[in-house]
């Protein structure tokens, strides 16, 4: 038995060093804004990089290559039209690239995940900026990196892509039309339906500005109102994504990363195993206070009905009552020094709105007469949640590096251990886990480095909370299992499974 385990492990060791190697870089074509001409840097680049992150409203890449002059064939005009010379040139200057070229872009992991831009998936790169890199040397050959980003990361910027429509309804809603009439992405949707409802003006406004803003105003359909608020607006390779904090905190987790020096290969319970760690402590409790992420108050004047609003929202008590979803164990737990025995005294910040009370109703005049007297954006079951979950989310960090995976995206989840710090009688240094830091993970931000030896992913891990939750053979619930077509449920989990932990205030009816 002991021998097929140390066998087990070499192989599987064996399969972590192989997946370090270069990636199969596969297509590099850039496309002439010219003519119908392209050319492949494959054969001179020297690296890739490519990033996703939850915080970003595209992806972005980055391709540096040599170009050693002797590229394309110049032409000349003739009076039967444009001929090749014998003459080459550099693929910059002879397509030329000078900026907003096409580019369709391939690459391959050594498991087999491919990352794939182009025409065909629609989701092809453009050429945001072509920089000089210094070589030492003017007359050899010339080193260039061609700034990458999505189109609809550009025509964002165009008069003719502002929100200009008045909009009523669910927030899902408005962003789907937002994505499709208004940016007209033909890119995947992975859209978390919502319960709030808004109207609004797009007051020529661009489109992420309003996705994002937007963001700030949504509560799923799942979460219990008055407890949590708060979405992201992301892109990854697939899909444009907004969900809520709350399920991006409680799907499951994709991959079970360790870091240990341990030469015996991985435990049974994990798939990868990490080169690199930092661990970080983001919690700054005079910035937290200040940004209202513990307690926050709510002070708000409704001019139809001239009543006052002063409401008071407490993460202890949402906590306690499992109106939220949290990665680890609790949040961090403050000094009870910084709390008064004195009524009105348990806040960190204060909101004040006026209420909108039939605003901007729109449709048929009864319609509008019957909504007159309902509140447009209920402000104080959403706007101080909203500010707490945003700044409780980045409490806990882990920055660690692991070979390439080009399986794993920004949105996802993966569960984290590092050895703990401590010596005993019994036990040598790192023999357990850390029971502060281990456990589930954000993948907030996320970059994919290819040379032509190694490829590696390094991920920038976040969560709202510290202590080790459940461990890496429990799978957690999963909010929603698809949406819009995209399948979410990249750990194939049975219907059983996906029940499992589900948080009760969800019901248990989202399958």
């Amino acid at each position: 038995m002991a021998g097929r385990e140390t066998a087990a492990r070499r192989k599987r060791t064996q399969e972590l060093q192989k997946a370090a190697l270069s990636a199969l870089l596969q297509k590099i074509d850039v496309f002439s804004n010219q003519s119908k001409d392209s050319v492949s840097v494959l054969g001179g680049t020297t690296n890739v990089m490519y990033w996703e992150s939850i915080l970003s409203d595209s992806v972005r890449a980055t391709v540096t290559f040599t170009d050693a002059g002797n590229t394309l064939r110049t032409t000349k005009s003739t009076r039967r039209g444009r001929r090749p010379t014998t003459k080459k040139v550099s693929a910059v200057e002879g397509l030329p690239i000078e900026g907003s070229e096409e580019v369709y872009l391939k690459f391959q992991d050594n498991n087999g995940n491919m990352l794939d831009f182009g025409k065909q998936n629609n989701n092809s790169l453009y050429v945001n900026q072509v920089i000089d890199l210094p070589t030492g040397s003017e007359s050899g050959d010339k080193t260039y990196m061609l700034d990458l980003a999505p189109l609809e990361w550009i025509t964002n910027e165009k008069g003719g892509q502002q929100v200009r429509k008045v909009f009523s309804g669910q927030i899902s809603d408005h962003v789907r039309t937002i994505f499709k009439d208004v940016l007209k992405t033909k890119k995947n949707l992975d859209i978390e339906e919502t319960k709030s409802t808004l109207d609004f003006c797009g007051n020529n406004t661009k489109p992420y500005y309003t996705l994002n803003d937007l963001s700030t105003k949504a509560v799923s359909k799942f979460q219990a109102e008055g407890a949590t608020a708060g979405y992201f607006f992301w892109e990854t390779t697939y899909a444009y994504h907004f969900k809520s904090i709350d399920n991006l905190m409680g799907q499951g987790d994709k991959k079970k990363i360790i870091y240990n020096e341990s030469a015996e290969g991985l435990p049974p319970s994990y798939n990868v195993k990490a080169f690199e760690v930092e661990t970080s402590n983001q919690v700054n409790v005079q910035k937290k206070l200040q940004m209202g992420a513990y307690s926050n108050r709510f002070l708000g004047f409704d001019p139809f009905t001239t009543v006052w609003t002063n409401s008071l929202t407490e993460a202890e008590k949402n906590e306690r009552d499992d109106m939220i979803e949290l990665a680890g164990e609790k949040l961090p737990t403050l000094n009870k020094r910084f709390n008064l025995d004195e009524a009105d005294s348990e806040y960190s910040r204060s909101s004040f709105q006026f209420g909108s009370t039939g605003q901007l109703n729109v449709g048929k005049i009864d319609g509008q007469l019957n909504k007159s007297k309902e509140i447009n954006f209920d402000a104080p079951k959403i706007f101080n949640q909203s500010i707490m979950r945003y700044n409780q989310l980045f409490a806990s960090q882990v920055v660690t590096v692991i070979p390439g995976d080009f399986s794993l995206h920004a949105g996802d989840s993966v569960w984290m251990d590092i050895p703990q710090i401590d010596v005993t009688q019994n036990k040598a240094c790192g023999d357990e886990v850390n029971r502060e830091t281990g456990g589930s993970y954000l993948i907030t931000d996320l970059c994919h480095y290819i040379t032509a030896s190694d490829t590696y992913t390094k991920l920038v891990l976040t969560r709202d909370s510290f202590g080790r939750k459940g461990s890496p053979d429990r799978k957690k619930g999963v909010l929603m299992k698809t949406m819009g077509g995209v399948d979410l449920n990249p750990s194939n989990m049975t219907k059983e499974e996906i029940y499992e932990g589900v948080p009760k205030s969800s019901g248990g009816n989202f399958l």
